[in-house]
């Protein structure tokens, strides 16, 4: 019994420091998305998010931002990471009590 309390509490610390590395890097990236405008004949570039509340657009340029598109997909890849982390992590807490 002490043996599956011990392998509880270690996976818990595991997913506990999984958490915080994928947050950090969450803070880093960008958020929102890449929207294309065409106006007369010229597409122009925009990232597109929210802020208190509202959508704002940020020009970003005339050439495609590659490297921004880069960013954001890498955060969608880590919101959902860190969407099953949290969801271990509750799994982890239920059972906890019940085995203590």
């Amino acid at each position: 019994m002490d043996d599956l309390k011990q392998l509880l509490q270690e996976k818990h610390s595991l997913y506990n420091k999984e958490k915080i590395k994928i947050e950090k890097e969450l803070s880093k990236l960008p958020k929102g998305s890449i929207t294309k405008r065409k106006i007369y004949h010229q597409y122009y570039y925009y990232l597109s998010f929210r802020k208190d509340g509202k959508v704002r657009h940020e020009y970003i340029g005339k050439t495609e931002p590659v490297k921004l598109a880069k960013q954001i997909d890498r955060r969608r890849q880590l919101e959902k990471e860190l969407k099953k982390v949290k969801e271990a992590l509750r799994m982890l807490r239920s059972v906890r009590p019940k085995i203590v």
